[in-house]
């Protein structure tokens, strides 16, 4: 017979720091440090170190590619769409504009899935909506892109080189809980008391029959 264990959860599993969020805490700072000392904004990086932190060196790595691969794609192509929105004198009227960029998430989401990276369309049609979105009067849109895509490579390579740096450890096991003692057959009979069985109606009592 399969034996089902329940797991009691201690105090020190329920309040366990997995080396995931150590690590993601770390690459953020050191985000933040170098982006100190550049006299720059760390947020797209910090934002990159976040996302690229997995539960494994292989799907950090994985989650890193995917997102320079997006960024890439919705640098790109939100430079050509803010250039040729520009040339044709509506880059400013912003009804206009939201409808041409809400269209142009759909060739962003088939070239990702052209490519077979579905994993980055996420990234490319959000960095896609910052260079276009955002983008103002007097903003060089390939600067911008420039600029997002260096400070998302920025956030990548801390992510990578702080999970392959820092080694991860296993979660402390929950002790598994004391199973009850089966009860042995005999005296589970002994515990379950029978109704006694009725007499049939039509059988006389059994001091008549000795009586005859």
């Amino acid at each position: 017979m399969e034996q089902h264990h329940t797991h009691i959860l201690t105090p020190e599993h329920r309040h366990w720091v997995g080396m995931r969020i150590i690590k993601t805490v770390v690459a953020v700072f050191l985000c933040g440090l170098l982006a100190y000392f550049r006299e720059a904004s760390g947020f797209y990086s910090m934002i990159a170190a976040v996302v690229c932190i997995q539960n494994s060196a292989g799907k950090t790595i994985e989650s890193s590619i995917n997102r320079m691969t997006g960024t890439l794609i919705g640098g790109v192509v939100g430079v050509l769409v803010v250039y040729s929105l520009d040339t044709l004198g509506v880059l400013y009227i912003e009804l206009l504009r939201y409808a041409v960029l809400s269209v142009m998430l759909i060739p962003i989401i088939k070239l990702c899935l052209a490519i077979k990276k579905p994993g980055c369309a996420a990234m490319a049609c959000i960095v896609f909506l910052c260079v276009t979105v955002n983008h103002s009067i007097g903003d060089t849109p390939a600067v911008y892109s420039i600029d997002r895509l260096f400070e998302t490579l920025v956030g990548v390579a801390l992510a990578c080189g702080v999970d392959i740096l820092l080694p991860y450890q296993p979660m402390p096991q929950p002790a598994p809980a004391k199973e009850a003692a089966p009860v042995p057959p005999a005296e589970a009979e002994d515990e379950i008391q029978l109704p006694p069985e009725p007499e049939a109606a039509d059988q006389p009592p059994k001091e008549a029959e000795d009586d005859a």
